[in-house]
């Protein structure tokens, strides 16, 4: 693997650090003259290959408020006043900011990335000829797009409705914010428009990076065809969603023999995705401090997500493992590795090719659809023990791959992005439950709760209408 310089002046981290900081996040902040500011290919390509910035993901909201977790009461009464929010999402409360929330990980951190994203695409514009090859300005204007359609997406699936192509145009999206000037007042465009800006970016970028890029810290047009078919799914494009997937699949075709991971370390993978042949765009949410919510995640997995998985199934073991004398489980299965508390949210072929299978069914080609379903999971279970699934009938196709993602893209951050597009099914419109000190707390389908709150700071310093929950 080749490697890549990820160093970035410290005038330039100093200058943009006033951008993000807490309270009015960076949208009433201008950065001094006095500063230094990035100016060469190498200050803005340094931007985007911050990979303690812009490798990590807006997925926290999401993550509490799924449902492959619970958290007991002995750490649930334990939290700290300062992220009193994170349990109030725990249970999905209307109101889950007091005021008093330090630092809102999500929305500031995005914001951020979009940020510097459009910091280096102004920059790379003033880049002149003979600077650097025509390639490598391609490769860079490409990254940064694909990193600012990469958090608007992200950020959409937990501040947006759901897509819906009758109501998109008349729905609140995102301020869509397209230049650095932090200046300017920049409104919550419509849904349809902040999906939009998301496909522009995503199908320029398509047009300049390459094929394959040096690392997978990097994207590169597989990332692009996977982001791609994830937003195809969220909007209903099924068809796009197939020709996005079978695109990536094109370039990225090989999955990891489950038989041949060590089940003896934790985490189970590698850093960074070292090794595992399936990462295609490596991205992680990394939790804040040990008293975050999130980090108790990987303590208590769903008894009932814990129970789908067959015998012989390996994902048991590479997942997770016992604790407390096999009373409870852990989670170590991130595809990150760097940590128990890092959690793999990017691109891998694993979920291409339940995306192709899931259109698949949805189209009627069963057969498709069952020989991805089948190929993933002979990778998962024990050798000679792995009985393939038939069925002539699409519909219990669709059921067995809906099932599939589950079990699969555990702690991803993609599960939230599914409840929320398959709540429009009654087939696999779910209600989550949740027990706190003896109280029960339900989130129905398609409740105006799948759509978190936007910070109370944020709307103070941008003046966004506030999502109705």
């Amino acid at each position: 693997m080749k490697s890549v310089n990820y160093k970035i002046a410290c005038g330039v981290v100093a200058t943009l650090a006033m951008c993000w900081s807490c309270g009015n996040a960076f949208l009433d902040v201008r950065p001094s003259v006095r500063q230094r500011v990035p100016h060469s290919f190498t200050d803005y390509m340094g931007l985007m290959d911050n990979i303690t910035t812009m490798n990590n993901t807006s997925h926290a909201l999401g993550m509490m408020g799924n449902d492959e977790y619970y958290i007991i009461d002995a750490y649930y009464n334990i939290f700290p006043s300062y992220i009193q929010y994170q349990k109030r999402a725990y249970t999905w409360e209307r109101e889950i900011y007091d005021g008093t929330e330090l630092y809102m990980l999500d929305w500031n951190e995005g914001y951020k990335r979009i940020l510097w994203s459009n910091l280096a695409l102004e920059g790379f514009e003033k880049i002149k000829n003979g600077d650097v090859s025509t390639e490598q300005l391609n490769m860079a204007k490409g990254t940064a797009l694909f990193h600012r359609a990469w958090n608007y997406y992200n950020l959409a699936q937990l501040y947006c409705p759901v897509y819906d192509e009758g109501t998109a145009k008349s729905q609140l999206g995102l301020p869509l914010r397209l230049e650095s000037d932090l200046t300017l007042r920049v409104s919550r465009a419509s849904l349809a428009d902040t999906y939009r800006q998301i496909v522009t970016d995503l199908e320029t970028a398509e047009r300049l990076l390459p094929d394959y890029p040096e690392v997978v810290l990097r994207p590169g047009k597989g990332a692009v065809y996977g982001l791609l078919a994830r937003v195809a799914l969220q909007m209903g494009a099924i068809d796009e969603a197939l020709n996005y997937a079978n695109s990536g699949l094109a370039l990225h075709t090989a999955l990891l023999d489950f038989n041949a991971v060590a089940f003896d370390q934790a985490p189970t993978f590698q850093p960074k995705g070292e090794g595992n042949p399936e990462v295609i765009f490596m991205a992680s949410l990394a939790t804040l401090s040990n008293l975050d919510l999130i980090a108790y995640y990987r303590q208590n997995p769903d008894t009932a997500l814990m129970d789908s998985y067959a015998e012989g199934d390996l994902r048991a073991k590479a997942f997770f493992r016992e604790i407390n004398n096999g009373m409870k489980h852990e989670y170590i299965g991130s595809y990150d590795g760097t940590s128990l508390s890092t959690y793999f949210t990017g691109i891998a072929t694993d979920e291409l090719y339940l995306v192709r299978a899931e259109c698949a069914a949805r189209l009627g080609d069963v057969d498709r659809a069952l020989a991805d379903l089948n190929l993933l999971r002979k990778h998962r279970f024990e050798s000679g023990t792995y009985e393939e699934l038939a069925s002539n009938d699409p519909a219990e196709v669709l059921g067995w791959v809906i099932a599939e993602r589950k079990k699969e893209l555990v702690w991803r951050g993609t599960r939230w992005e599914d409840l929320r597009r398959l709540n429009k099914e009654p087939t696999y419109a779910t209600t989550l439950v949740r027990k706190v000190n003896g109280q029960e707390f339900t989130l129905p389908p398609q409740s105006e709760r799948y759509v978190w709150p936007i910070p109370l700071d944020a709307v103070a310093a941008g003046g966004y209408v506030q999502n109705e929950r």
